[in-house]
């Protein structure tokens, strides 16, 4: 009788989905890492992203599943948020960019609710597992999200500097990392691998944003190393 896989349930927004942008149209990707990894750890993953996802999305999904996960036998709970969290609404920026707008999620609110995920999944027996961000491309991405709108009035309000986006994303990466350490979870390290590249906008998707094929190619060696890293068995 063949031995069962362990199944690993994850929770997260449109890059953990395996959502790429290709040809101006979003579409999952047969190439996602979620599906190398099943192939090359031999596990199965039990995958709850959402495109769009906030944190505060991603709690409602996780707590319609807590029964689901507290029967699993498994005992992994992946996670992966933040890329659209220090979103902003873009249009609202385009047509008002005098005054003062918010990020999807605060970063005081994306912590909390975070870290509450964290502890709701420590209370049903399971180790959560965090997933830090893939880095993005500030001239892709102005781009994308400025089509239709008023490129201008968005670059006023981000003060001329386009940079202004890698930098506001990578602050919320950064906590990412801040909520592992203080809630001792383990964490994966996906950003390294990008940007470790020459040029890792090779890796990312014209969107700026999403990892391309071969984006999740990396993500899934980085996946595999943490994993022989800390020698973790599964089954």
């Amino acid at each position: 009788m063949s031995k069962k896989k362990e199944t690993i349930t994850a929770f997260g927004d449109s890059v953990l989905k395996g959502v790429i942008y290709e040809d101006e149209h979003y579409k999952v990707t047969d190439g996602s890492f979620q599906k190398i990894c099943e192939e090359s750890l031999g596990i199965t993953i039990e995958n709850k992203a959402r495109f769009g996802s906030t944190i505060t999305r991603g709690e409602s999904v996780l707590e319609k599943n807590l029964d689901a996960i507290k029967g699993s036998t498994g005992k992994f709970v992946v996670l992966e948020f933040g890329g659209n969290d220090c979103d902003f609404n873009w249009k609202e920026i385009s047509e008002d960019p005098d005054r003062e707008h918010l990020p999807m999620s605060t970063i005081e609110d994306f912590t909390a609710t975070y870290v509450s995920i964290i502890n709701e999944i420590k209370k049903v027996g399971k180790i959560p597992v965090l997933m830090s961000l893939p880095p993005i491309d500030s001239a892709r991405y102005f781009k994308h999200i400025s089509r239709g709108l008023s490129g201008d009035n968005i670059m006023k309000w981000m003060r001329g500097d386009k940079q202004y986006i890698t930098n506001w994303h990578e602050r919320y990466n950064i906590e990412i990392f801040k909520i592992a350490i203080s809630c001792e979870v383990p964490i994966i390290d996906i950003t390294s691998v990008f940007l470790e590249k020459k040029n890792y906008s090779d890796y990312l998707c014209e969107d700026g944003i999403h990892p391309n094929r071969k984006g999740h190619k990396l993500i899934a060696e980085a996946i595999k190393a943490h994993i022989q890293k800390r020698d973790i068995k599964f089954g």
